[in-house]
């Protein structure tokens, strides 16, 4: 039967309901019993003082569970009143690659070593490399199953407007595969001869602290992936000549950030007495998302190729404080080589540093050498085009040359 208005107020429920509400009005009737109760010592508690009784609360200390916030303050553990200029990953040298070398005391030599170069127009190739590099890179950026959110794409015409966000394989993933199928085919190359005496280690970390003029440097930087080598590569023989740029009137340290909060530690990922720890090839990735200058500007070409000097440097510093000690601050008993290779996925710029000293100051004696040649595109274009694969403008030349990189002992 079909409920109505007429039934539902005869509805046993309904009756429940107006019950209540009457019963609910009622006012008690004083029955003497508190009286009596009283007579009779019993105490009696009015029962809105038991139902929202106040309970006292106690603060019990609880080791370990929440951590209290460490004040940013003189009263910080690692707070010191001398200032630290303190470089990262996301620090960008507002001055480029000539402010890296008067920060590092380094010498620019536009070309690789002679036994880099002799590698490099020497070397002979399987016909069927390239065939395996173009597949490297379209499995790296088209053709992973990885689907997340991408970052936000502006227009400079239209900077207030919201472009619909997209989805894709993410610029750490893309990095991450395309430099190991590289490294892969490097190692199949070289074979196990060469690969037995390398080993590779991901996400590294380097720490390491150098006075310059007065100025406390301190670097914390990570390498996505790092070649170490049972023996050191060999310093580049002959001596190179040049000055170092002059950036007056700014200083070396300017852009990068000061902080009183800071550890003068020096960290390198592995002990001494280990077989493979000796640095032989870092590579670090470029991402314009998390790499800006403080002014809003895009990164230029200059400021890329400093990072790669700069990480390197940092790297065989602290080599150099973890073989010598702390107390090394002049000329190295013998230099430190090391290679570095940055990459964005698609560009990418390779330098090889050899540490000579570490006193960075103006009137050092001897120099730093670095050693390096402009950018190099893997590719121009690698996407869908009407349902297929396209790869555009595929250069050979950079697998060469890392391969050459790979091989230098």
């Amino acid at each position: 039967m079909r409920l109505t208005k007429t039934l539902c107020a005869q509805h046993i429920g309904w009756h429940f309901k107006k019950h209540w509400l009457v019963q609910g009005k009622r006012v008690p009737k004083e029955t003497g019993a508190v009286a009596e109760l009283l007579k009779l010592g019993v105490q009696v508690k009015n029962p809105e003082d038991l139902v929202n009784a106040k309970v006292e609360r106690k603060v019990v200390d609880v080791v370990g569970s929440l951590e209290k916030k460490i004040p940013e303050d003189s009263r910080h553990p690692d707070w010191h009143s001398a200032v630290c200029h303190s470089y990262s990953d996301n620090s960008v040298l507002i001055g480029g690659l000539p402010q890296a070398q008067a920060l590092t005391n380094c010498i620019e030599i536009q070309s690789f070593p002679k036994q880099i170069e002799d590698v490099i127009a020497n070397q002979q190739l399987p016909n069927s490399i390239d065939k395996s590099i173009r597949h490297a890179i379209l499995a790296s950026h088209v053709l992973d199953a990885e689907q997340v959110k991408l970052p936000k794409v502006r227009l400079p015409e239209r900077p207030a407007f919201n472009l619909p966000r997209s989805y894709g394989i993410s610029q750490e993933r893309v990095n991450r595969l395309l430099v190991n199928k590289l490294l892969h085919e490097t190692e199949k190359l070289a074979g196990r001869s060469v690969s037995m005496r390398r080993k590779l280690i991901d996400n590294a970390t380097f720490k390491t602290t150098i006075n310059k003029d007065g100025d406390l440097l301190g670097f914390s930087i990570h390498a996505e992936k790092v070649v170490f080598a049972n023996r050191a590569i060999e310093a580049v023989k002959g001596k190179f000549e040049g000055d170092l740029p002059d950036l007056y009137p700014m200083k070396t340290t300017i852009s990068i950030p000061k902080h009183h909060i800071y550890q003068t530690d020096n960290f390198y990922p592995l002990r001494m007495d280990i077989n493979c720890s000796h640095p032989h090839t870092i590579f670090t990735v470029f991402n314009k998302n998390l790499v800006k200058n403080s002014h809003g500007s895009d990164v230029t070409t200059s400021q890329i190729q400093a990072r790669t000097l700069v990480k390197a440097f940092v790297v065989a510093a602290a080599r150099a404080r973890q073989l010598h000690g702390a107390s090394v601050q002049g000329a190295l008993p013998k230099p430190i080589v090391v290679q570095s290779v940055q990459t964005d996925g698609r560009t990418f710029h390779f330098g090889v540093l050899q540490l000579n000293t570490l006193d960075l100051g103006a009137k050092s004696p001897s120099k730093n050498y670095w050693f390096h040649r402009q950018n190099y595109d893997l590719f121009s274009d690698c996407s869908y085009e009407a349902g297929r694969l396209h790869l555009e403008n595929y250069n050979g030349d950079v697998f060469r040359i890392f391969n050459a990189f790979y091989n230098n002992a």
